[in-house]
């Protein structure tokens, strides 16, 4: 039979761990075996603790195996097993204290926390008594905390479906994990909010305490910093994500942020010059997304190697794109990416060597330019639908191959009535045609949404008669992305349903006269070295429709 202390234990830890209490209120008493070591911990708990011991076992884990397979806690320095644990995601970390005296230990001053639905056991509550509850067990966990003076390394608090939190709580709670010395701060609000929530910038006054920060990230507030802002020497990643933040707040920022490596805007309706100075010189990363207002945007960041845009094309001035690899631009509106892209990026991009670009409606082709990417390596197209009916004619792409030499990888996706619906007539693409340019690098292409338009059929074959040493072709007829190409046998393209996206009729016929445009245009001209693939439709998913029935 169990002993009452032991029985006690156990109860003591589940409910600790499972009511995300991480540590004691001062009113709180351990049971006796779970004090300090040098305690005395009374006849039962040495009786339990020398039967463990005789087992090996010294951290006297419930259902541990006798044979003697299992990690010794007890010969492991203190400091080293609160690093292990500190490692740990939460609801790990959480779990292991269960069974771990020492882990239990650790965990009352378990400084990672991630506090939202998930890890508090809420997911699947949505009503205001839930949201309450929820916003009473954050209070319950930081007052603990700061009761007991322990420090909040990382706090990462997502309150996206609390509509009603008031100011009174963010502040207290920000309080406590700033003071405590915080090295990553994630805050994550309703977009929604009865009152948009400020940010106290008077907590990033002192340097004691921003000299600490290493990563901040602010979703749907107001922040507008102070000119006594403390310098953050340790900041090295900044996401501002509807956030309302002037242009002259945001430099008071970057100003006292010269170690960030890292930015990212998202919806940030208030600037319309952007400036990155020249004091981030460690800045790698830049992305900047759907800030609609922007109409200029200039960098000053000598080592920037990856640069991400979505939105209408603007006025960019890359002082130094020295060091600019990886770049990304998108539009979320009916545009001219793929025309601003290819007249611009040669000057502001020169060194590029993967290029993504995403357009919606573009409703111009792209023109034949002299000038060059000669560093490109791999080019990924985007098209989707716009409701609006498409011109473009997709031939026209062969711009940015022929401005590629050492072009490797080329991708393109199409979705349906993204281009020119210009159908092939008889055999008039039965011909052989002389490639001004060799793409002796080229070696993997892949069209995902192909039909048998005929300038889409063109490019294909261009690409075949202009890179010799080419090692795969894929032509993929479905109209949305798999997982795995090739497996036409079984679903694997939606991770969330772990279905392929349900195609119309239309799209079903469409696929099956790109199937057989592929064999009648393309099969023959494919070289013997090449790896050659036609995908048809995800017969799992579209069982029943009429192409398969």
């Amino acid at each position: 039979m169990s002993s009452p202390v032991g029985s006690r234990d156990k109860r003591a830890r589940v409910e600790e761990i499972q009511g995300a209490v991480p540590v004691r209120t001062t009113q709180q008493r351990l049971p006796p075996e779970l004090d300090a070591p040098s305690r005395d911990r009374g006849s039962r708990a040495s009786s339990a603790e020398t039967k463990a011991q005789s087992r090996g076992d010294g951290d006297s884990c419930q259902g541990a195996p006798k044979t003697g397979q299992y990690l010794e806690l007890d010969r492991l320095p203190e400091d080293m097993l609160h690093h292990i644990h500190s490692l740990m995601p939460v609801q790990d970390a959480a779990r292991v204290a269960c069974v771990s005296r020492r882990f239990l230990r650790s965990w009352r001053c378990y400084s990672n926390l991630t506090l939202n639905l998930e890890t508090l056991g809420l997911i699947g509550h949505s009503s205001v008594r839930s949201e309450m509850r929820y916003i009473n067990r954050v209070d319950q966990i930081l007052s603990n905390y700061s009761a007991n003076g322990m420090k909040v390394k990382t706090l990462k608090i997502d309150l996206m479906y609390c509509r009603s939190v008031s100011a009174s709580y963010l502040d207290r709670w920000l309080r406590i994990a700033v003071t405590s010395g915080i090295n990553e701060l994630s805050l994550v609000l309703c977009s929604s909010l009865k009152e948009k929530y400020c940010f106290p910038c008077s907590l990033l006054v002192d340097e004691t305490t921003t000299s600490s920060i290493q990563s901040l990230c602010l979703v749907a507030c107001i922040f507008h910093p102070i000119e006594t802002l403390g310098c953050f020497t340790r900041l090295k990643s900044l996401d501002l994500i509807f956030v309302h933040i002037t242009e002259e707040g945001l430099q008071q920022l970057l100003s006292k942020s010269s170690g960030l490596e890292r930015l990212q805007m998202y919806s940030c309706s208030e600037i319309i010059c952007l400036k990155i100075p020249c004091t981030l010189q460690k800045l790698k990363f830049l992305a900047v997304k759907s800030c609609h207002k922007i109409q200029v945007l200039e960098i000053n960041a000598p080592i920037l190697s990856t640069f991400h845009y979505n939105g209408f094309p603007l006025e960019i001035n890359i002082i130094d794109p020295s060091q600019l690899k990886d770049v990304y631009l998108a539009s979320s509106s009916p545009s001219r990416i793929l025309s601003y892209g290819r007249a611009k990026l040669p000057s502001i991009a020169s060194n590029v060597e993967r290029l993504t670009l995403r357009s919606r409606g573009e409703n111009v082709n792209t023109p034949m330019l002299p000038h060059k990417l000669l560093h490109l390596k791999s080019l990924e197209i985007k098209l989707q639908r716009s409701g609006c009916s498409s011109v473009y004619d997709i031939f026209s792409v062969v711009s940015f191959l022929d401005a590629s030499p050492v072009l490797e990888s080329f991708i393109l996706h199409a979705q349906r009535d993204t281009i020119m619906r210009d159908c092939v007539a008889g055999d008039d693409l039965n011909y052989r045609r002389e490639s001004v340019y060799q793409h002796d690098r080229l070696r993997r292409v892949k069209f995902t949404g192909f039909h048998s338009a005929k300038s889409l059929i063109k490019l294909v074959i261009y690409i075949l008669e202009s890179a010799p040493l080419l090692e795969s072709l894929t032509l993929d007829t479905a109209s949305g992305y798999r997982g795995k190409p090739g497996d036409t046998s079984k679903c694997t393209a939606l991770r969330e349903w772990s279905k392929c996206c349900r195609m119309s009729e239309r799209d079903l016929k469409d696929a099956e006269g790109a199937v057989e445009a592929a064999g009648r245009y393309i099969a023959w001209r494919v070289p013997s070295a090449v790896e050659f693939k036609v995908l048809e439709p995800c017969r799992q998913c579209n069982i029943g429709n009429l192409y398969w029935s």
